[in-house]
């Protein structure tokens, strides 16, 4: 896939993702959104674009229907529509284009300084620390742990080449200390297992680092399904997918020389075993 912008990339991932978790044809999409099947063709070559009409119809009918995703679309195609340069949009839309980018992307690098990761949190995690603290409502805790649990899904059944680094800070190990010791046990053999295998590596940050706040970075590394490079990152009410080259190389810099300075997770565990039992 040519090298788009971010949001015609996005548009364009739905399209071809949805089509084939379907088994849907060109002609069959034609044939439900009433237009020519050229036209289906030239959107997945990224010829023209969908309306946000067209892309609700799309979702309902092949993208499985979820409500959020069809309005994150929606608004996708607007910015693309402006010519905006990377999303700015609530703290949870954005969150979706991160889901795409663990799909496609083939080098993932993530920086979480106070929490474990979404994927790497198991129930317990999810349910007995962060849903009290962050007081939210049976409904919306259940939303926010399904969504991570596909995440997870997605990445660990991926069957290309690609690899995730996942960094913590220190201190996201800390707030295991809520959990009783069973689940406490269990967060980190789960983190174990995810560190077993061969694309992915957990490091933890004891000591100061140069990264500032929590991001994602994705890089294509030769994956022929993604987009440009971009960064995930996020503030109390908002997030940012960034693909300005300059800026997500101000992100991608201070990656390797961090990394080498933290504690792969197996020693960090052997070495601080008591502590965290």
């Amino acid at each position: 896939m040519a090298r788009l912008s971010l949001s015609n990339w996005y548009v364009i991932a739905s399209i071809l993702d949805g089509m084939e978790a379907s088994g849907a044809n060109d002609a069959q999409v034609a044939e439900a959104l009433g237009v020519v099947p050229q036209t289906i063709a030239n959107w997945k070559k990224g010829l023209g674009q969908p309306s946000v009409g067209d892309i609700r119809e799309f979702i309902t009918r092949f993208g499985g229907a979820d409500e959020e995703e069809i309005l994150y679309a929606q608004q996708v195609v607007r910015a693309k529509k402006a010519a905006a340069k990377g999303l700015e949009f609530d703290s949870r839309f954005n969150a979706i284009l991160l889901a795409k980018g663990e799909r496609h992307y083939n080098r993932i690098f993530n920086w979480e300084p106070e929490r474990v990761h979404g994927p790497l949190q198991t129930d317990a995690f999810h349910t007995k620390v962060l849903k009290p603290l962050e007081g939210t409502s049976d409904e919306v805790a259940d939303f926010g742990r399904d969504f991570k649990v596909r995440r997870a899904k997605t990445l660990r059944n991926r069957t290309d080449p690609f690899t995730a680094q996942f960094f913590l800070g220190e201190a996201a190990l800390g707030w295991l200390r809520e959990l009783e010791a069973n689940d406490r046990r269990d967060q980190l053999d789960y983190m174990r297992e995810w560190n077993s295998l061969s694309n992915f590596e957990i490091r933890i940050m004891a000591g100061p680092h140069t990264f500032h706040s929590n991001f994602h970075l994705f890089q294509p590394a030769n994956s022929p399904t993604a987009g440009p490079a971009f960064v995930f990152t996020q503030i109390r009410d908002r997030t940012w997918c960034i693909e300005e080259p300059e800026r997500v190389k101000l992100y991608h810099e201070p990656i390797e020389p961090n990394w080498r300075r933290g504690i792969p997770l197996e020693e960090y565990l052997d070495a601080h075993r008591d502590r965290l039992a």
